[in-house]
This record gives C-alpha cells, structure tokens and sequence, in this order.
C-alpha cells in the first residue's frame, strides 16, 4: 500500500509532459524539429486565477479582451507570439466592405480604425488634401478602405489595452496546452510560457477561443468539424460530395516589401525554389471565369494607379492592391517610397492543413509554408513574368521578425464546433436569399459582409467566390455542445468550410469576440449560459449591430432601440433596400405589425382581407390581429386605411411603455422603436 501512494505521490510532483512547437521560432532553414520542446507542466506550476481567459490575440481575442475589461471583469489574454493583434497586423491591408465606413463594424472596431488613421496621419506629412479625409487611407490601396503599415495598429492596440490597466493581464509567448473539463465545465487551463521556459495553470470563470485554430476545440472534447462537408450534409450547391477532414482553405506568410527602384534588393535562390514556383504555379495571369459571369482571364501589371472596376474583375497594379504607404500621398520633395503588404493567391500554401497534425508535422509544414513565401518573393525580384523588379526591398522590421514574414501566418480556416446553430452556403448567399438581407435569425448578436471568399486546399478543390447578403452572426453558432463556459472568439464558430470564407475577416471575427465577452460577462453574473435577450440589449447599446442597416449611424441617439425593435421584429424592414429611415413616418399597417409583434402574435399567417387591405397585402394578417384585439380601429365606413401615417391616439389597446413624447403624431420609426423597447 506504502509503494502504491508513494508512486501516484511521484506521478503528481512529476506533473504533465508536452510536445511543444514554438510558432515563432521557425525558419526558412534548418531542423523543423528543433523548434518543437518537450516540455513538464509540474503540479506545482503557479496557478493564476481570472474571471475571463482569452486564449489567442488575434482580432476576436483583442476585441474580447476589450469589451470583458470594459464590462469590469479582470481578463487574460494569452498569445502564443509576442504579437498582440494577430492578423490586423500581418494583414494590414484590412479585409472589409465597401460599406464599411457606414455599416457591417462595430462601435469598438471603428474606434480601433480611428486610432490607426490617427497614428498614421501623425508619422508623415500628408498632403492637405488627404489629411484633411475622414475616411483617409493611408496606402490608397484598392483591396480595402482601410491600407496602413503593421506599427500603426500595434500601436492603437497597445493604447487601447492599456487603457484598462491592470484588468486586462497579457501573456505574450504563452501556449495552451491542456483543459481540465470536470461536470460541463473547464475547471482549469494549462500553459506554458516560451519565453520564460515555464508552466502554469490558469482557473477562469469562462474561457474564450480566439486561436487562429480553434486549439481548444479538441482539448475540450466538445464536437466539432474540420475540412469540408459533404453536400449530403449541408445541402449546399457547391459542397464537395464526400467530406474532407484535410480540405481546410490555404493559409499565407504575408511580407511588407518596398519600392526602390534602381537598386538591387534580390534574396538568394531560396530552397525548392523551381519546385514552388512550378508547383503553383507563379504568376501574374488569373482566370476570373466567366462560368460566374466574370471577364476571363486577366494580366496584372506590377505597378500602376488605375482602379480595376468592378473589384476583382479588370486588370489591375499587383503592388498597389494591397499598399499600405502611398508616396504619392506624402507632401515635400524626397516623400518615402511606396510598400506594400504582399499576400498574393500564388503565395498561398496549400498542400496540406496545419489541423489535426502533431506539433513536429506543424513544424514543417510553417517550413514549406516560409519556403514558398520567400520563393514568391525571388520570383517576384527576378521574373513576374518578365516584370521581375530587383528593387524590391524585403522590410524585415515591418513585421518585427527576423525574417521579415508575419510571426504567424494569416489563417484563413479552423476547427468549427458543432453548436446549436450551423450557417450554411443557402443562408448567406444572393442566388438564394432575394430580399435585401441574408436569412433573418432571431438570436442575432452581430452582422457581416463578405464575399464567399475560398482560397482552395491541396485536395483538388478550385478557388471561389459568392457574393453573399448582409449577413447575421447568430448566437447559437457560438454554443457548444458539452461545455458551457466555452466559447469562440473567433472563426471557429459553427459555420461550413464555405461559408467560413464569409465570416472569417477582420470586422466579423471581432464582432464575434466582443459577443463572446458579453456573453461571458452576463454569464459570470448569473451563473449560466444568458438569455439571448440579455445579450442582445447589452451588445446593442455597446454599439453593436444586430441587424443590418447602411443608414443608422452607430452614434445614432436611437441606435440601440432601433436595433432592439428590429431583431424583435417590430421595426419596419424593407425586402427591397437596407434603409432604417429612422425619421420615416410609420403607417398604420406597419404600426398594427408592430403591435402584434409585440404581443407576441403570429403575424405570418393566412389572412381574410379587409375592404382596403386585401389578403396579398405584406401587413394583413397584422392589420386583422390589431382590428380583432381593437388595438386599432376601423373608421364608421368600415376601413383601416393601412397607408396613412401613425399616431399615438390610433393605438386603442393595452397601455403601450410610458415615455415622454415629442409630439402625438404622425409618429417616427425611431419613436415607434424607443418606445417598444423601453
């Protein structure tokens, strides 16, 4: 009995053993298997309690860690680099919308865009007729709004963490290992710090997944899915017809290059160079097929400033796509020359996933991955298809690495859970939602933009792109199964290997994150997972859309009511255009859908008609509930007159949300919405 406790003693002192890669450490040259530790996470490793752990700074684990400090819970935020941004930062060329200015981002997110113009309008002298924009872009470059060197958004990161002080702890360099998941719950997270060469054990309340990976996922036991589904499955058009666990979307090393025209900045012949280059292969020819109704195949030039029109659709400069410093946009005689962000599709690595591969595969597939981004650079350098510029500097200190490429590379796929809730293709897409909006879902705790975007695996799949509607982010896909302290934080939400080609940029993974934090957040207060309805109100009044609209300011008085009334279904939503019109006048039909929505009523059924609304009208059955209830009423010649503008004396039924009113009528949408939501 004696040796038996005295072994299991040994066994707890001794702890738990790990193989460990260190993303960061991996070369272009060299060993992959010197950049994997075996590591020992002892049971007296320090354990540090916090009531939120976000684990992984990329936009989503930022923008949770902000709005969980911001809601006063004390937050660590883990990062496997010593980059704290993730790929705000080594795709600095922000992956947005054209609505972005207006729509589709946050309150929170917008401010992280302010504080990069910010900085960037204070390191150069800018021409007055540029510095002078609200929407200025620093790069002028054609991919996005927003173009701008990596520094300006660590800076803005680093200012906006800072600001909360000691309540948002960070833990650069420090990598979960481990989950102990006890009664539905994570009861504890085990790391190990790179940089200090030690473990420790985290004890949070809610855990948030923002790894590029989805890391914890698997480490939790909750389901979840990697690759691509089978149509079978999804019934989605375009799904393969078998599933593909290794069909995961190509991931990139992005560089910064600038142009030096006249000079010779050429890297040596980099490993395996004909094979990447052959393998491809490189080049500045694409097909846009006209399969999809596009202009065939097209030739790139290297520079140049012509727009191509539409997007994505015209030959247009490689080097200003994604430019992030624009010369020509800089006052005085010597301005500095141009770069650049490089993150070319023939620069993508796609011969096989990081998922589900031990840490020494994952070694050496960042490897090749490096491998092929230095071959790109050479190529272009010495031959773009005859317009090869030697003048192209590599500017390591741009990425703050030693090799001048991102410390991670931009992943553009992870593991997805199985939650409660699944977007598929048929939800989001225009051949298959004709109104103005994506599919409409009633738990809605943020919105999107993006084109169905898929850069294909190694498993013979083509590259593609859908355009989709406005999107919602529904809080079911955010819900695993199994454990319920967990949450994503960012693309490894419950979406398909396609429609994560929607959901997986910038502005949507970080509306994700600050949806993760509030849902923490409430569920820390209450002790269980919240009530959708909680979510949604605290969310709005943060500045966070819920439904669609690209003419409601976020800084509008009534933006959250509006918000509130519309995911409730009692504001007026046009099938024809994305417009609040918050000062539009509401008529009576409008108002009786908006009554009997509020009082719960099922306002999608069959109606009878009346003498001036027929049964086709959009509002019948709505205008038949109110007459029923005599919550409204007809005139003495028996009609409603459905198009006449709202007042307050018109509503005849229970005492509608005490307010002080502006006037008796004809009575505003933004009224209307103040009032139903008080």
């Amino acid at each position: 009995m004696r040796l038996w406790w005295v072994s299991l003693l040994a066994a707890s002192l001794a702890g738990q053993t790990f193989e460990v890669l260190d993303v960061q450490k991996v070369r272009v040259e060299g060993d992959p298997a010197q950049w994997v530790r075996t590591v020992q996470v002892d049971a007296s490793a320090p354990r540090i309690a916090c009531e939120i752990l976000v684990a992984g700074a990329a936009p989503g684990g930022v923008a949770a860690a902000l709005r969980a400090a911001e809601r006063g819970h004390d937050v660590c935020l883990l990062e496997e680099t010593d980059e704290i941004g993730g790929q705000l930062l080594s795709v600095s060329a922000l992956d947005e919308h054209r609505f972005i200015e207006r729509a589709g981002g946050t309150k929170l997110y917008q401010e992280l865009r302010r504080r990069i113009r910010d900085g960037s309008r204070a390191a150069y002298a800018w021409k007055p007729e540029v510095a002078r924009l609200t929407d200025f872009n620093p790069g002028a470059c054609f991919v996005s709004e927003l173009c701008f060197e990596p520094r300006f958004g660590r800076e803005a990161i680093r200012e906006m963490l800072a600001a909360h002080g000691d309540r948002i702890r960070l833990f650069p360099r420090t990598k979960v290992l481990d989950l102990e998941v006890r009664d539905g719950r994570i009861r504890s997270v085990t790391a190990y710090r790179l940089d200090r060469d030690e473990g420790v054990r985290f004890e949070p309340g809610w855990v948030l997944d923002a790894t590029e990976l989805g890391d914890l996922l698997p480490l939790s036991g909750v389901p979840y899915v990697a690759g691509s589904e089978a149509k079978a499955d999804t019934g989605e058009p375009h799904a393969a017809a078998e599933p593909n666990p290794a069909c995961v979307q190509s991931f990139t090393y992005p560089f910064i290059l600038e142009r030096r025209d006249g000079e010779d900045h050429r890297i040596p012949r980099p490993p395996d160079y004909e094979k990447f280059r052959d393998g491809q292969p490189f080049t500045m020819k694409f097909n846009y097929s006209k399969e999809y109704g596009w202009s065939g195949e097209i030739v790139y030039d290297m520079f140049g400033e012509a727009p191509p029109i539409p997007n994505n659709q015209s030959p247009g400069p490689f080097f200003t796509w994604r430019r992030v410093r624009a010369s020509k946009q800089i006052a005085g005689e010597n301005p500095p020359p141009d770069r650049a962000l490089i993150n070319w599709p023939r620069q993508d690595y796609h011969e096989e996933s990081l998922l589900e591969k031990s840490p020494a595969e994952q070694a050496r597939i960042l490897q090749q991955a490096k491998r092929q981004a230095y071959a790109f650079l050479h190529w272009l350098q010495t031959d773009a298809d005859g317009q090869g510029q030697p003048g192209l500097l590599l500017v390591k200190e741009a990425m703050e690495s030693d090799d001048g490429l991102s410390k991670y590379p931009y992943i553009r796929e992870s593991r997805r859970l199985v939650g409660e809730t699944r977007v598929i293709e048929q939800d989001i897409v225009l051949e298959e939602q004709p109104g103005a909006r994506a599919r409409a879902f009633p738990d809605s705790v943020g919105t999107g933009f993006y084109m169905v975007d898929i850069h294909p695996c190694g498993a013979n799949e083509r590259g593609r792109m859908m355009m989709p509607r406005p999107f919602q982010i529904p809080m079911g896909t955010m819900l695993p199964k199994g454990v319920d302290n967990l949450l994503p934080a960012g693309k490894s939400l419950g979406v398909t290997h396609l429609t994560n080609g929607a959901y997986r940029l910038h502005p949507v993974e970080w509306n994700i994150g600050e949806a993760a934090a509030t849902i923490a957040s409430l569920g820390l207060a209450e002790g269980r997972r919240p009530a959708i309805g909680r979510v949604q109100r605290e969310l709005a009044q943060a500045g966070v859309a819920l439904v669609w609209f690209d003419d409601l300011p976020l800084d509008h008085p009534s933006f959250a009511a509006i918000q509130l009334a519309a995911i409730r279904g009692i504001y007026p939503l046009s099938e024809h255009d994305l417009h609040a019109a918050p000062e539009a006048m509401v008529t009576r039909a409008e108002a009786a859908r908006a009554l009997a929505k509020f009082f719960g009523q099922d306002v999608d059924g069959p109606a009878k008609g009346l003498l001036d609304v027929p049964a086709d009208h959009p509002h019948a059955r709505a205008v038949e509930i109110a007459v029923e209830k005599s919550w409204m009423l007809r005139d003495h010649r028996n009609w409603f007159h459905p198009d006449l503008p709202f007042y307050w004396s018109d509503w005849n039924g229970p005492e509608p949300p005490p307010m002080e009113l502006e006037r008796l009528g004809p009575v505003l949408r933004r009224e209307l919405a103040e009032r139903l939501t008080r």
